[in-house]
């Protein structure tokens, strides 16, 4: 079997958008020190199947409405033939059966509402790209990140810890997914014109490319809202100084959004991810010190 073609269809650079908030949820727990480590491995391998079928079937959804043939970014496994229709197909059911089998633990564990949260993110995933109203062909891509790759990332993680949730689950989740937003409005903003040209009508063309660097902004700025809320609630005003630390890399993000080329705007999506990578870095030095 070809790993390789699979490994870049996965898109392993983004997958830090499942684990970030499983692991910054971590570090908002009452008590670190008792974590179930099971539950947790379970909730990431879940959560990476998840993000990693999303990816397989917007590549997948893509290529049948032929809008990755003009791309300007990476080259799409399909696209290049390296992949083909019917493996992918065999591999987006395969893994979501195995994504399944370790949600029934995970479902054990937190009940109905975690067997939702589950169910729901497969179905979401689908109709990212799919089906006759595809959510990232209707500028709707954006709700489903920031609910599912922020808010109920992180909500759905502090419950199977803790068999509860709190506002500072919601501050947090918020947070991560305006990060994960960022992530699409780069993604989008680069491929504003071949979208606009195959009627893939994301948030960014909905809105126009100048405005959707404005856009791109206020996602920033609400980003560091939540922190400054989060902060407040779970009362760490060591948490602001470090997060203010960040904000240089936020600027020089705000500068790639407002002025480099789109085909020269992808390096940006890296900064992004270490933006994302810094979160529960920066929460658990917060507890430290």
């Amino acid at each position: 079997m070809k790993i390789y073609p699979w490994i870049r269809a996965a898109r392993i650079k983004t997958l830090v958008a499942s684990i970030v908030p499983i692991l910054s949820s971590i570090a908002i727990l009452p008590n670190i020190n008792q974590v179930n480590i099971t539950i947790l491995a379970l909730t990431i391998s879940a959560a990476l199947i998840i993000q990693i079928v999303t990816n397989y079937i917007n590549d997948l959804f893509d290529f049948i409405k032929g809008a990755d043939r003009n791309r300007i970014g990476p080259t799409r496994m399909l696209q290049s033939g390296l992949i083909n229709e019917n493996e992918m197909k065999r591999m987006i059911i395969s893994l979501t059966i195995i994504g399944i089998i370790l949600g029934i633990p995970l479902a054990i564990k937190g009940g109905w509402i975690i067997v939702f949260i589950g169910l729901s993110s497969f179905l979401f995933a689908y109709l990212y790209t799919a089906g006759p109203f595809a959510l990232a062909y209707n500028g709707l891509g954006d709700i489903f990140v920031f609910i599912y790759f922020g808010i109920i990332a992180v909500c759905g993680t502090y419950y199977l810890q803790t068999g509860t949730y709190n506002l500072s689950c919601f501050y947090l989740g918020a947070s991560i997914g305006c990060k994960n937003i960022l992530l699409l409005v780069i993604n989008n903003l680069r491929d504003y014109e071949n979208d606009k040209n195959v009627n893939k009508n994301t948030l960014i063309v909905k809105l126009g490319y100048s405005s959707g660097k404005i856009y791109g902004l206020f996602i920033i700025v609400m980003s560091y809202c939540m922190i400054l809320l989060l902060s407040f609630t779970i009362d760490n005003s060591k948490l602001l100084f470090l997060i203010a630390l960040t904000s240089p890399l936020a600027l020089n993000i705000t500068y790639d959004i407002f002025f480099k080329k789109p085909s020269n705007i992808n390096p940006a999506l890296g900064k992004v991810s270490v933006l994302l990578i810094l979160d529960p870095f920066i929460l658990f030095v917060s507890r430290i010190i």
